[in-house]
C-alpha cells in the first residue's frame, strides 16, 4: 500500500498533536514554515524552509515532492495556500474563492446577509472623518478591525464618548495589520453570557459534527483576546445550537463547501438572536482539538486527517459528552522579563499538558494578541462551578512573574 505524502503548513507547538498522528497513521509527513526552530518539525519525516502565506512557492514545492494532501491545520495565515494548492492540484479540499471569502471579513458579513443570517451591522472604510460620522448609528459603539487579520491582532473595541484622537490611534493600528490596508467598522453587540468557540465538521457539504465551549478574554487588557476556552458551554438551550447550526448550514451551502473542520464563534444576543461572529478555516488552535477529542469521543485530529487524504469520515448519531475540560493561554498582562511561571499547587491535580516556550532572562510582551501566547495547558477539573471559579480567578493561579 502506497504511503501517503502529507504537507503541513506549519511546525508550532500546537501543530504537534495533528503532526505525531500523522505519523502514527502511517504517512509519510512533510513540515514547513519559515522557522526551522518550531518545534513541530523534530516530528516531522522533512521539513523546508517556506513560508506557509507564499502560495506559488508552496505550489511548486508541492508539485516537487508529489503530496497527497495538504493541511492548514490550526493556522489561519495557511488557510488560504491550502486551499490554493488543493485546487491547483486537484487535492481533497475546497475552493479558494470559498476559503477565501470567510477568511475576509467583509466578504464573510456579505454572505451572512445574503442568506439571511442575523449578524452585526458594517461599514468598510479607512477614511477617518467617514467612520467617526458613523459610529453614531451603532448603539453600543463599534469594533474596528483589518478585514483579513487572524489571531486577534489589530482589532480594538471604539466606545462612545472616546476622544477623536483614541478613534484615530485604533483606526491607524488596524490598518497596519491588514495586508490588503482594509478595515471594517463593525456593530458592536451586546451579549447574553460568553462568548462561544467551537469547531464543526462538514463531510460531503453537510456538517455532521460540531462542538462549543466558553470563551474567557484577556479582560485584564484588551478584553478582545482569548485566554481560555472551556467545556461544556454555559448555555444548555439546544435550540440556540440548532439554529446556529442551520445557520452555518446555510453558509456551506452558498459557497459550495464540501470537507473539512473550521472554527468558529458565536454569541446570543440582547435580543437573544443566535449571531455568528466568525468562521475560521481550519481547526480551532491552542489543542482545541484534543479536549473536544476527550469531551465528545470523537477524535477530531484523526477525523480531519483522513479527510486532508480524501477518506470519507462519519461520526456517531448520539454523542454524549463527559467531563469538565479546558485549555488555558499562559501568557503576561505586562511587558517584561520572564522570571517564572507560578502554578498554584492546587491546579497540578488538574494539568495534563503543560508547555512553556519562554525560558528565565528572555522579553515577554502583554498578551494584546495570539502572537504572545507564552505557553498552554490543558485542564480537567472536577465539575462546571470549580473550572469557571479558576479560570474567572485565573491570575490566583496562573501567573507570570516578571523579574523585578
Amino acid at each position: 500500500m502506497e504511503q501517503k505524502r502529507l504537507l503541513f503548513l506549519g511546525g508550532a507547538d500546537i501543530q504537534i498533536p495533528a503532526i505525531q498522528k500523522a505519523v502514527e497513521m502511517g504517512h509519510y509527513v512533510i513540515t514547513i514554515d519559515y522557522l526551522p526552530e518550531n518545534p513541530g518539525h523534530k516530528y516531522s519525516h522533512e521539513y523546508y524552509n517556506i513560508s506557509t502565506t507564499d502560495k506559488e512557492k508552496v505550489l511548486e514545492l508541492a508539485k516537487k515532492i508529489k503530496i497527497h494532501g495538504i493541511s492548514a491545520y490550526a493556522s489561519d495565515p495557511a488557510a488560504l495556500t491550502a486551499a490554493y494548492v488543493s485546487e491547483h492540484l486537484g487535492l481533497p479540499g475546497n475552493s479558494y474563492q470559498s476559503i477565501q471569502t470567510i477568511s475576509d471579513k467583509i466578504n464573510f458579513r456579505k454572505i451572512q446577509q445574503k442568506v439571511n443570517a442575523p449578524c452585526p451591522r458594517i461599514i468598510e472604510s479607512s477614511e477617518y472623518s467617514f467612520i467617526l460620522n458613523e459610529l453614531g448609528k451603532f448603539k453600543h459603539g463599534a469594533i474596528i478591525k483589518p478585514a483579513d487579520t487572524s489571531g486577534s491582532k489589530g482589532i480594538f473595541r471604539i466606545h462612545k464618548g472616546e476622544s477623536e484622537n483614541e478613534i484615530r490611534e485604533k483606526i491607524e493600528k488596524a490598518l497596519f495589520y491588514s495586508r490588503t490596508k482594509r478595515v471594517v467598522l463593525e456593530e458592536y453587540l451586546k451579549r447574553k453570557g460568553f462568548v462561544m468557540s467551537g469547531d464543526f465538521m462538514v463531510e460531503k457539504g453537510k456538517i455532521i459534527f460540531y462542538c462549543f465551549g466558553d470563551v474567557h478574554f484577556n479582560d485584564a487588557i484588551t478584553g478582545l483576546v482569548p485566554r481560555s476556552i472551556s467545556l461544556p458551554t454555559t448555555l444548555r438551550d439546544e435550540s440556540f445550537f440548532v439554529k446556529i447550526i442551520a445557520d452555518l448550514q446555510k453558509i456551506i451551502d452558498e459557497l459550495k463547501i464540501t470537507t473539512g473542520v473550521f472554527n468558529c464563534d458565536v454569541i446570543q444576543d440582547e435580543e437573544y438572536r443566535p449571531i455568528i461572529l466568525d468562521i475560521g478555516a481550519r481547526n480551532g488552535g491552542n489543542l482545541f482539538n484534543d479536549i473536544i477529542s476527550i469531551h465528545t469521543g470523537i477524535d477530531l485530529i484523526g477525523l480531519t486527517l483522513i479527510q486532508t487524504l480524501g477518506g470519507p469520515v462519519s461520526v456517531k448519531e448520539e454523542i454524549v459528552p463527559k467531563g469538565y475540560y479546558a485549555h488555558n493561554v499562559i501568557h503576561t498582562i505586562q511587558d517584561g522579563i520572564f522570571e517564572e511561571l507560578f502554578i498554584h499547587p492546587s491546579m497540578e491535580k488538574h494539568i495534563f499538558y503543560k508547555i512553556v516556550n519562554v525560558g528565565k532572562g528572555q522579553e515577554v510582551s502583554k498578551f494584546i494578541n495570539s502572537g504572545f501566547r507564552i505557553g498552554l495547558v490543558l485542564l480537567k477539573f472536577d465539575d462546571f462551578s470549580q473550572m469557571h471559579q479558576v479560570l474567572g480567578n485565573v491570575y490566583d493561579y496562573f501567573r507570570v512573574v516578571l523579574k523585578k
